[in-house]
C-alpha cells in the first residue's frame, strides 16, 4: 500500500513538473500519403511495384518537455500498400497508426513560424486488406475468405521527418512531413513465401488548441 501511495505522489510530481514548464494541445490534422511496399520474393529478388497515394488524418496531443523538446503522441487513419508494376493488381491496406515522436523546436526567438524537427516509434493496427484488380473486383485478405494472401494484423516502424509550426494565439498550425519505415514483415508466413514492408510519405496539416499555456 505504501509503495501504491509513493508511486501516485511520484506520479503527481512529475506531472506537475511538466505541466509548470510547457504547453499541452490537442488538434486534428489530415493529408496525403503517398505509399509504397519493399517486397521480396522467397529467394531475395525484389518484386517492382508503384506508389499508391490515398487521404488519411487522426488527432494528436503534444505535452511539453521543456523549451525545446515536445512529446507529440497521434492516433491516425492511414491507407497504405501499392500497385503492380503493370497495374493489375493493387494491395489496399488501412492502418490505425499510433506515432509516439520526440519534436523538436528549432529556436527561432519571437518569430511565429517555428521549425520543428522529429521522429519516433510507430504501432499500427491493420484495420483493412484487400486485393483488387484493374477491373475493379476485389477480396478480402482474411482467411475466412479462403484467399492464400494474408498479413498481419500489427506492424511495426520507425517516422522521421519536419515542417513548421505557426502559433496564432490560442491555436497552432502544424504543417509537417514525414517518411515512415515499416520493419516488419506484413505477409503471414503461413500464407506465402517471401517479404512485404510498409514506406509511405505523408503530408499533414494540422489545426491543435493550446490546453495549457
Amino acid at each position: 500500500m505504501r509503495r501504491a501511495v509513493f508511486a501516485f505522489l511520484a506520479f503527481c510530481a512529475c506531472l506537475s513538473a511538466v505541466e509548470a514548464q510547457a504547453q499541452a494541445t490537442l488538434g486534428l490534422k489530415g493529408g496525403l500519403t503517398l505509399s509504397k511496399l519493399n517486397a521480396e520474393e522467397a529467394d531475395g529478388i525484389n518484386i517492382g511495384v508503384n506508389r499508391r497515394t490515398t487521404f488519411g488524418g487522426g488527432a494528436y496531443f503534444q505535452v511539453g518537455l521543456g523549451d525545446v523538446m515536445t512529446l507529440q503522441a497521434e492516433a491516425l487513419y492511414t491507407q497504405k500498400g501499392a500497385r503492380t508494376d503493370d497495374s493489375i493488381t493493387t494491395l489496399e491496406l488501412s492502418y490505425i497508426d499510433v506515432p509516439l515522436l520526440f519534436l523538436v523546436r528549432v529556436p527561432a526567438g519571437d518569430a511565429a513560424i517555428v521549425p520543428i524537427l522529429y521522429a519516433g516509434p510507430v504501432v499500427s493496427f491493420e484495420t483493412k486488406c484487400r486485393l483488387k484488380d484493374s477491373g475493379g473486383s476485389s477480396v478480402d485478405c482474411s482467411a475466412g475468405s479462403g484467399n492464400l494472401f494474408q498479413t498481419t494484423s500489427t506492424d511495426l516502424g520507425a517516422a522521421f521527418g519536419g515542417g513548421f509550426e505557426v502559433f496564432m494565439g490560442s491555436y497552432t498550425l502544424q504543417l509537417d512531413i514525414r517518411y515512415t519505415h515499416g520493419f516488419v514483415n506484413i505477409l503471414d508466413s503461413s500464407s506465402l513465401e517471401g517479404s512485404i514492408e510498409n514506406r509511405a510519405w505523408s503530408f499533414y496539416l494540422g489545426l491543435g488548441r493550446v490546453l495549457l499555456p
